[in-house]
Parts: C-alpha cells; structure tokens; sequence
C-alpha cells in the first residue's frame, strides 16, 4: 500500500517536473510534429504501397514493415536518413514563413501535445504499477463503451479504423448527438462497472494493509 501511494506521489512529481521544465524554456521551433525519423518515412512508404483494408491487415503490414526495416543494407538507411533530414529542413521553412502570432500559437499546441504524451505515459506506467500489485483495472465510461462497441463493428465489417484520429473524431459527434435515451444502455453498464471497481478496490486495499502488517 505504501509503496503504491508512494508511486502515486512520484508520478504526480515527474509530471509537475516535465510540465514546468516545458513552460520555462524557450522554444524556438515546435516540439512536435517538425521530425520524422527514418524508419517512420519507411513504414509510410511501406503502408502506402500495400494500402492495408482492415485493422488486421494494418497490424500484419506493421509487423513487415518492421522486419523490412531491419534488413535494409546501409546505403538504403542512408536514404531514409537523408529523407528525414529533408523533412526536418522543409519544416522549418515551412514554419519561418509564418506570422510570429502563427508560431507563438502552434509552439503552443505542440507544448500541450508533449505534457498530454507525458501524462500518457505517466497514467501507463502507473497502470502497470498497479497491475504488478493486483489493482483493479479502471472500468471503461460510458462513452468508452459506446467506442469500443462501435470499433468491433468496424473490425467484424472488416472496415479500416485508421487513421483512428479521424474515427474517434466521428465517433465523438455521434456520442454528443445521441439522446439520453440512445445513452442510457451505456450509462447503465458503465455505472454497475464503476460499482464494482469501487468494491475490488476496497478489498485490494484491505489485502494491501494485511500485507503491509504481516
């Protein structure tokens, strides 16, 4: 228990950390989106040859665009990296041509884009955390339900999911016009879900304090 609460609190330091280490400095360029490494101008390369129909494909074309990577010979490599450097340069000529108010609002997004990626990776490595000392897992919301409904329908329709930004994008306007009726079924699962996470957790932290007493 007290070394859960102590990840918890270590977590929420390194994330205050990257957050403030982020607003102090001064960027010149953005801090995303203006780098594209060698091996993911391949792997696009690769997926737009193939064009993959489905999820399932996609994940098939993943896993040989990895492997044709890896065999690729040195002069071959030193293409993609001159590529990448390519991208890198037309970037920021792309980015010097715009107002000083145009750079000022996309350094800003990208800065938020990092401290959300951060957070990402705090809350994963916090869920592994909890996963290693048998902490329920979070229960889906309501909205997650309806998500991960409408997903299985595109994987058993054999319909292709990505680019998911754009799927989930879709599927959030169809969730905020949806009434609460057309809800209600969501609502109602996610609630007893919740219930029961709230009693797992009660009984973890029960078996935690045994633990930490013996």
């Amino acid at each position: 228990m007290l070394q859960s609460q102590s990840f918890m609190l270590f977590s929420r330091c390194m994330f205050a950390a990257v957050k403030a280490a982020v607003k102090e400095k001064q960027h010149k360029y953005p801090v995303t989106g203006m780098t594209m490494g060698p091996c993911a101008i391949f792997v696009k390369e690769y997926f737009a040859k193939n064009s993959p129909k489905n999820l399932s494909e996609g994940r098939t074309a993943m896993r040989e665009a990895a492997a044709a990577w890896k065999s690729l010979d040195e002069t071959t490599r030193k293409k993609y990296e001159d590529l990448s450097k390519r991208y890198r340069d037309e970037k920021i000529h792309e980015f010097e041509r715009l107002s000083d108010e145009e750079k000022n609002e996309m350094i800003t997004a990208s800065l938020k884009e990092k401290e959300e990626k951060a957070r990402r990776r705090i809350r994963k490595e916090r869920r592994e955390r909890w996963e290693s000392t048998g902490h329920p897992e979070r229960p889906p919301t309501a909205y997650n339900l309806f998500v991960q409904e409408k997903f299985n329908e595109l994987k058993e329709r054999g319909e292709m999911v990505a680019p998911v930004v754009k799927t989930m994008t879709s599927l959030s306007v169809e969730w905020k016009s949806m009434s609460d009726s057309a809800k209600k079924p969501y609502v109602t699962k996610a609630t007893r879900l919740l219930e029961e996470y709230k009693s797992k957790v009660d009984e973890w932290k029960a078996k935690q304090s045994k633990e930490v007493g013996t």
